[in-house]
């Protein structure tokens, strides 16, 4: 992943080092787990242990590799050149690379879920506060872009913070899925290393033993996990567009934060562009494009090939580096969000009161006027408002047709913005649970 992109602790789950660690652990747990079962002298797995190096030579390594093209045989010769003539041939014996390396990796993938987890959790947190903060603030709900309803904005935030905490399970499920780990040889038949040993390294790897490998850990598992961040990514992609269009000059709702000292057009002085929330879009895009790749891994022929390899080593690191990265900023962008609802205020009023028109043409049938009737002649009234500019109020005042069915205080009392939030406390308990603190 461009480093543009990458912030430090996801980064170094990925990193050569991490993985020559984790490799080099889960080794010398197999040789714990021999020793256990009386297969090995324990003083040889001391001498496996006390050897492990702070940094491993990866240029060496690399070296080897040159001459064997074997990366998990290269690194199996550079550990033997670091221990005495007795421990050779017993590091990864009754073992094969994938052993190792499914294993490693999806510790990794277990690790950068946990990251993934946290952020996301604080991204929610980010959510509740505006929806708490904003319970009350009016706005116009659109469809097809079209006004519709006044809402809130805290309802807005809210549902961003459902999702989001739909999300965090989703996430949780993936990674239990996905934290398993094997050690079960040549074809995953277990005919040269005890299952005792999987057992084993699995425990002390904070993993379950596969139930039943072949060559490889199947495949089916990480199509689902990478699934599942194509949906958090979704998410994202979904609240970033949103708020990117109530940035818009015309709508003018929100602010994403601008800094004092930052430029927004390299031309025009006066533009303050949503360039971070289109950061998000574009990382979120992305991410999804990744997942086909993880849907493809699941077809190996028979028992393993090595198709998955070169996709795994950029499928894994960038999916997850670049939605680390997305949630930090889109959770950044919350915390300093300016909400105009000032704005919001002239934004519902823009088009004179049409968006009452529903609770109109309601009031109508329950007077006994027909839906067809009353929907005409509330349309009628809603378009004559828009094209004269007058607000439709006004329109319907002068219609004595509406009069006959409805007095002049009660069609007043019909644009009453407080009819469109009298259920909105028992949306956030059921969201929030019952009890939750109070914005108002």
């Amino acid at each position: 992943m461009l480093e543009r992109y990458s912030l430090p602790e996801m980064t170094r789950i990925w990193s050569e080092q991490f993985k020559l660690q984790t490799w080099f652990r889960i080794e010398i747990l197999a040789c714990e787990g021999r020793a256990k079962l009386g297969e090995l002298d324990e003083n040889i797995v001391k001498e496996f242990w006390a050897i492990e190096p702070k940094t491993f030579d990866e240029q060496r390594i690399k070296q080897i590799e040159a001459e064997v093209h074997h990366e998990s045989v290269a690194f199996q010769m550079y550990i033997e050149e670091l221990v005495n003539d007795k421990c050779h041939g017993i590091f990864h014996r009754g073992l094969t690379s994938s052993d190792v390396l499914d294993t490693c990796y999806n510790y990794q993938l277990k690790k950068s879920s946990d990251l993934l987890i946290a952020k996301l959790k604080n991204l929610a947190a980010e959510f509740k506060r505006l929806a708490l903060e904003h319970k009350l603030t009016p706005c116009i709900g659109r469809s097809h872009g079209i006004h519709g309803e006044p809402i809130t904005f805290g309802l807005k935030m809210l549902r961003a913070y459902a999702e989001t905490q739909r999300n965090i399970t989703r996430l949780e499920h993936a990674k239990k899925e996905i934290s398993v780990g094997m050690i079960s040889g040549a074809m995953g038949t277990y005919s040269t290393i005890n299952p005792e040993v999987e057992k084993h390294v699995c425990k002390q790897m904070g993993l379950e033993p596969e139930s039943i490998s072949s060559q490889i850990v199947p495949r089916d598992r990480h199509a689902m996990y990478f699934t599942i961040l194509g949906v958090v990514a979704a998410t994202l992609e979904r609240i970033s567009i949103e708020l990117r269009q109530l940035q818009i000059t015309e709508i003018g709702e929100i602010q994403e934060p601008f800094s004092s000292g930052q430029k927004g057009s390299s031309a025009m002085p006066h533009k303050r562009n949503p360039i971070k929330l289109e950061n998000v879009s574009g990382l979120s895009r992305l991410i999804q494009t990744h997942v086909s790749a993880a849907l493809g891994n699941v077809s190996l022929w028979q028992e393993r090939d090595m198709s998955h390899s070169s996709v795994e080593r950029a499928l894994a690191p960038d999916t997850t580096i670049a939605l680390d990265f997305a949630i930090h900023r889109l959770t950044g962008i919350l915390k300093g969000l300016v909400v105009n609802s000032q704005q919001m205020a002239r934004n519902l009023e823009k088009l004179g009161g049409i968006v009452y028109s529903h609770r109109i043409m309601n009031t109508l049938t329950k007077k006994g006027v027909s839906k067809d009737d009353a929907y005409r002649m509330v349309q009628n009234n809603s378009f004559k408002a828009m094209e004269s500019g007058y607000k439709l109020h006004e329109v319907l005042l002068w219609d004595k047709t509406i009069l006959n069915w409805v007095s002049q205080d009660e069609l007043a009392d019909l644009f009453d913005l407080e009819f469109f939030q009298k259920e909105i406390n028992g949306i956030y308990d059921r969201v929030l649970g019952p009890g939750n603190k109070d914005a108002d």
